[in-house]
């Protein structure tokens, strides 16, 4: 067999494991693999720092490679179906039911429909950024490199390789998913580093000459180092932005509610407080906005908190013939809010509830599954939604109703969020009885903790 020799910084690692040190060579055997893998390592003279790094790979080897494939492959397999059997009370291989539910059926779309150049327009955008120039030529270069002579080392044309292999995995992997009509950037959140390795390359070769510590003064120099300044300057600006700023209430009410659960829920207040007079064991909250709008359970994890929110299952059992005029809970709600939570709650509380009936309720308010007074869901303590609804909320519920104010979070500047059933802040409107005048005035009700300004 050919045993290729090696001139490269890169290769010179398979000497660093090694078991019996010699003078000459460093015999890697910490694996059945590396047991066939010898680094010989010898100097090409007194004056030089080079190395050659000869590496042996015997046929036990690949037969190690394809015994191992089949043998942990099955073990990855067996232990993924095991675990999914204990979650789904099933045996399931999802794979197949993701292309079953996404291809086959098609129902992805209601989910939201995308063009087929959703990943090239605005996927790798949104992912690269100000890398998107660099991006583009690494990927390009990596597709088509460059003929090597025949004089040209090994390492370069394992690198190619290497790179013909990340561009091809950033090429197919959006080209097989703009097949499915439901496009999303967190769908190639994986093709990051990959994409990133392609770009380092360019965007090191054009300002690297702005860095160097001797560069040659010119015109162009001064417009790398601007240019460069700029693209810093904007990557930090947008991180700062967006994981501090932009749409934060999603997260900040599943800390909040949290917060008043374990406040007045697991921990009483002193007997002197008007909240401990009627506060019940469970807090029930209904989130009135479009599904998928909050982090969910990954927050309320106490199972005293009971929540409820608009679904958006898609239509499994619907025919394909009557899939078209299909509508979703979050659909038929925003098509007639007041009528639908008519339809789900039922008459809102009234203020001439709020010393005998209202009361009487919240004796009983102890959540006891979905279907409350006539089949409906009952009234949650917590109303959560977005302020663009405060209008019809107010209107569904009275001026001088039941509910009040007790948490308003900041989501971005008004208007920027794509989705116009998501804008305008975030609002928590809690039960306004005199038991709960406490809560609202100490998280930003009537007075101006806990609220941010839109």
């Amino acid at each position: 067999m050919h045993i290729p020799t090696y001139k490269h910084p890169d290769l010179d690692m398979c000497c660093l494991l090694h078991l019996v040190p010699t003078p000459e060579a460093k015999t890697v055997s910490t694996t059945p693999i590396g047991r066939h893998i010898h680094c010989d390592r010898r100097e090409t003279g007194p004056s030089t720092q080079s190395s050659s790094v000869r590496v042996r790979l015997s046929q036990v080897t690949r037969r190690s490679f394809l015994r191992l494939i089949p043998r942990n492959s099955s073990l990855v397999l067996a232990s993924s179906a095991i675990a999914d059997r204990r979650y789904y009370q099933e045996w399931t291989f999802p794979p197949y039911r993701f292309l079953y539910f996404n291809i086959a059926q098609s129902l992805a779309v209601f989910y939201g429909r995308n063009d087929w150049h959703y990943y090239l327009t605005q996927g790798y955008p949104l992912l690269l950024t100000t890398f998107l120039p660099f991006g583009i030529i690494g990927l390009y270069r990596s597709l088509f490199p460059p003929k090597l002579s025949s004089l040209q080392s090994t390492p370069s044309r394992i690198s190619n390789t290497i790179r013909f292999q990340l561009g091809a995995i950033a090429v197919l992997v959006p080209l097989t998913l703009s097949f499915i009509s439901h496009k999303e950037v967190r769908f190639i959140y994986p093709l990051l580093p990959p994409l990133h390795i392609l770009a380092a390359s360019p965007f090191t070769a054009f300002f690297l000459s702005a860095i160097s510590r001797n560069p040659t003064r010119s015109h162009n120099l001064l417009l790398k180092r601007a240019l460069l300044f700029l693209l810093l300057t904007i990557n930090l600006a947008l991180s700062l932005f967006l994981t501090t700023s932009y749409q934060t209430a999603p997260i900040s009410v599943m800390s909040y509610l949290r917060s008043q659960y374990t406040t007045h829920y697991l921990t009483q207040p002193p007997s002197s407080s008007n909240l401990a007079k009627a506060t019940p064991d469970t807090m029930t909250v209904g989130f009135i906005m479009p599904c998928h709008s909050t982090p969910w359970r990954s927050h309320l994890i106490h199972p005293g908190i009971k929540a409820w929110a608009l679904t958006c299952e898609p239509p499994l059992s619907t025919p394909p013939s009557e899939r078209a005029a299909y509508l979703d809970e979050a659909d038929r709600f925003y098509l007639s809010p007041a009528a639908f939570l008519h339809e789900k709650l039922g008459d809102p509380p009234l203020p001439a509830d709020h010393e005998d009936a209202h009361a009487e309720r919240a004796q009983n308010a102890h959540w006891d599954g979905e279907v409350g007074y006539l089949g409906t869901v009952r009234w949650p303590q917590y109303l959560v939604f977005f302020g663009q609804m405060e209008g019809t909320m107010r209107e569904v519920v009275g001026e001088e109703g039941v509910y009040g104010e007790c948490w308003r979070g900041w989501n971005g500047v008004r208007g920027w969020h794509e989705d116009w059933r998501r804008r305008g802040g975030m609002v928590v409107w809690c039960l306004r009885r005199g038991e709960w005048v406490g809560v609202g005035e100490e998280h930003g009700g009537k007075g101006d903790g806990g609220r941010g300004e839109l």
